[in-house]
């Protein structure tokens, strides 16, 4: 009887706490942010207005459990200082006792190769290499008693995408911060009572640029100009029509320095590579060339250079500029139209600009510069040094490609004037083009020569 009694009794009991759970008062107390990787920057701390994540948790977890959150009492936004914070929350509600329910959010940006190490966290190669910055996101609600009668985590990974934005981008910061609170004030409305503690999600988010005083005056609000490289052509549209460009594999072919044929097709490059290199012996030479193809001109063009490979070389080890491959100057490096040689051009690696500077202190979206975001406390402006530029003459001009970004972004330069800047890594995504007088068939012919597959040999 005294069994049957207590169980009627617990019974009542999880009736009465299930009521007042589903018809109750709840108090968003704090907001708990961090950023394990970059705690000297403020690109993570949170806005004034957070009414986003209100509405997210309004609309999410809080709807689920039939609560009503208390819109008068604004929580404490607690801007962390130092790691060892991470994770802890102080209760504290002089303010709000009155209230059954209370609810902590905790923002923290997390070391995306310490998550890794963790078996109980399932990340899959493919999000691994596009994920660029990863947010733990975490709900607790407590009792009166306090205790804790709801947790749950989840994983936000944020994987920049590429969009209208060019420029120099923002390598330490994966988006804007308006786009970063964006994307975790709509996470938030993922928790619930249903998901994996920790389950991953992914967020595709638009690159961040760091401000500069060289690309961004140029490209501020210009039209974009597409590519499309879908098929075996390079195609987009002018003035004049659609253009159509090719390019073809390049040719490769290893110089043998033990062939001593008296017709040997190499034997005068040899002797020029002799006289004129170190360590003819330890290292590797090639002739390459690359054929170009103006489908919409009907016009051929081809490019013969000569390349050095160190079979030594450390990438680890520091190297004074060298690389372990790259061209050959004085030897080749001509462009042909047909049979007639129409332009000649050097290789230069890591070229520093004197004044020239990106800000990493601010960033923008790289279309939009009136619209900018300070990220950290570093006033000093960084040297726009390019990874690599080719400087030549094509007919009657002088012209420069600047190679950027991981060689994603080409700066080109005709007397010494900016005409165009193409975004794309092995192929043209799009380009900003600025006045010039220039025919189609030159433009397209330095666009053909800046994706030319000799170009994009890795060193």
């Amino acid at each position: 009887m005294k069994s049957i009694l207590r169980f009627s009794i617990l019974l009542s009991l999880l009736f009465i706490y299930s009521k007042n759970y589903s018809q109750g008062k709840v108090v968003l107390e704090q907001i708990q942010v961090y950023s394990t990787l970059q705690p000297n920057a403020n690109y993570w701390q949170l806005p004034k207005d957070i009414s986003l994540i209100e509405q997210s948790l309004d609309s999410g977890i809080f709807k689920e459990f039939k609560l009503e959150r208390i819109s008068q009492f604004k929580p404490t936004i607690k801007t962390l200082t130092k790691q060892s914070q991470v994770g802890k929350i102080i209760i504290n509600w002089e303010n709000t006792r009155s209230f059954p329910y209370h609810a902590y959010l905790e923002l923290y940006e997390l070391d995306l190769s310490s998550l890794k190490l963790k078996k109980e966290i399932q990340i899959s190669q493919q999000k691994k290499d596009s994920i660029q910055s990863v947010w733990a996101i975490s709900v607790s609600i407590f009792n009166l008693q306090h205790e804790k009668v709801f947790q749950k985590s989840i994983l936000l990974g944020l994987m920049p995408v590429q969009n209208v934005g060019m420029g120099r981008v923002a390598e330490f910061l994966p988006t804007t911060p308006n786009n970063l609170y964006q994307a975790i004030a709509k996470s938030v409305g993922f928790i619930n009572n249903e998901i994996e503690n920790f389950e991953m999600i992914d967020a595709k988010i638009p690159e961040a640029f760091f401000t500069d005083n060289y690309w961004m005056p140029l490209i501020h609000n210009q039209p974009r100009v597409s590519f499309d490289t879908s098929k075996q052509f390079i195609s987009f549209a002018s003035k004049k029509g659609l253009q159509l460009l090719r390019i073809p594999s390049a040719n490769l072919i290893k110089i043998d320095f033990k062939n001593k044929a008296t017709n040997y097709q190499f034997k005068n490059v040899i002797s020029d590579i002799k006289n004129t290199r170190k360590n003819v012996n330890g290292n590797e030479y090639y002739q390459v060339t690359q054929a170009l193809r103006d489908v919409h001109e009907n016009k051929d063009y081809s490019i013969l250079a000569y390349l050095e490979f160190d079979p030594d070389y450390n990438i680890d080890e520091r190297n004074n500029g060298t690389q372990a491959l790259h061209f050959l100057d004085g030897i080749g490096n001509y462009i042909f139209s047909g049979t007639d040689t129409i332009g000649k051009f050097q290789i230069k690696d890591m070229e520093a600009e004197n004044t020239k500077f990106y800000y990493p202190n601010t960033v923008y979206n790289g279309y939009d510069s009136s619209k900018q975001y300070n990220v950290q406390a570093f006033n000093k402006p960084m040297q726009i040094t390019h990874s690599k530029v080719i400087i030549g003459k094509l007919y009657n001009h002088t012209f420069k490609i600047l190679f950027d970004n991981d060689q994603s972004l080409k700066t080109i330069l005709v007397d010494d004037k900016e005409v165009m800047i193409i975004d794309g890594f092995n192929k043209p995504r799009q380009m900003v083009t600025l006045p010039n007088s220039f025919e189609d068939s030159f433009r397209n012919l330095l666009i053909l020569i800046a994706y030319g597959e000799l170009f994009q040999s890795p060193n």
